[in-house]
């Protein structure tokens, strides 16, 4: 579906593109940004922390997780590859999922993933 266009323009706040369609320019970000924004926005709520989400987003950037039950349960890779862990938005096999005292990154990442 063709999106209206207006003669005002501006510059995504994530990327800096040209935003011209009337939803984007009113909301600041073009449809890929405000995917990501919502994502990122859906992790700070779920309480993790800034570097949690900072390594989760680095996991996802090396592939280190992937979909099993489509967005439901993925599997994540240790910290230092040497194992795998089932982890869901809700809970992760890890040491520190077990232990349930704060959210892992795999957490964080499927949080992301789900979004």
């Amino acid at each position: 579906m063709a999106q209206k266009t207006t003669t005002e323009t501006a510059n995504c706040l994530g990327c800096r593109s040209l935003l011209t369609a009337d939803r984007s320019v009113r909301r600041g970000y073009g449809d890929r940004c405000w995917a990501k924004k919502r994502r990122e926005d859906a992790a700070r709520t779920a309480g993790f922390k800034p570097a949690t989400i900072a390594k989760a987003k680095e996991l996802i950037a090396d592939g280190g997780i992937v979909p099993l039950r489509g967005r439901r349960v993925f599997r994540a890779v240790s910290s230092d590859g040497t194992a795998t862990y089932l982890t869901a938005p809700q809970a992760c096999s890890c040491k520190a999922g077990l232990r349930g005292k704060h959210g892992c990154f795999h957490r964080a990442a499927a949080t992301l993933l789900a979004a």
